[in-house]
């Protein structure tokens, strides 16, 4: 028969015992619900919460670039057609201001365009044209629109598998053909085709 000091002692055992359960219990809990937010939400969401930038951002959805792609194709295939000298195309390309680091939001053109030159039009040379509006320096908008020209450049050779000796790059600076553009369309990189047997130095 045991004593009322057991009975007493085998209680608050009883009660240490049910509060760690509980204690190991909830943080089982917490930590799949940790593991949850942290499937659910992706990392570069996170950084955007954050105000940090991401490390990497995500691809450009497939069918987004087969439409660009579709459009630039079509574009150059009715120059051609129409028998336009050097057919061109403009890139939705963006820049940030002064800079010639391409905006993220562009590799949906990049990426098309890439496609353009591989697939559809793969024994062609081209050319990456970059302009510039006339405010400022003549001359820094030389030089910087020869800048954003490499940058196209580079994106289409190093990161898309563009042949380097299919494709040419050169900045006009200001020298615009479509002169009476409003400056904000003058601020452009186009994608122009050469002519068989064209030379690197012919006027466009």
């Amino acid at each position: 028969m045991s004593s009322p000091g057991t009975k007493r002692q085998n209680s608050g055992l009883r009660g240490w015992v049910l509060a760690v359960l509980a204690v190991a219990g909830w943080f089982l809990v917490a930590a799949h619900l940790a593991r949850a937010q942290e499937i659910q939400v992706p990392s570069y969401v996170v950084a955007q919460v954050l105000g940090r930038a991401p490390e990497t951002v995500p691809a450009a959805p497939h069918a987004q670039v087969t439409r660009v792609a579709q459009r630039i194709q079509q574009q150059f295939q009715d120059q051609l057609v129409a028998g336009v000298r050097r057919p061109r195309v403009e890139l939705e390309v963006h820049f940030g201001w002064d800079s010639d680091v391409i905006d993220a939001q562009s590799e949906p053109q990049i990426e098309a365009a890439a496609e353009v030159l591989n697939q559809d039009f793969p024994a062609i040379r081209f050319r990456v044209a970059g302009y510039a509006d006339p405010s400022g320096d003549a001359v820094y908008n030389q030089k910087l629109s020869e800048r954003r020209a490499q940058a196209v450049w580079r994106a289409l050779v190093v990161e898309h598998g563009v042949d380097a000796d299919r494709i040419e790059r050169i900045g006009y600076g200001e020298d615009d053909p479509d002169g009476n553009a409003p400056d904000a369309e003058r601020r452009r990189v186009e994608l122009q085709i050469l002519r068989a047997g064209v030379s690197g130095g012919e006027a466009r």
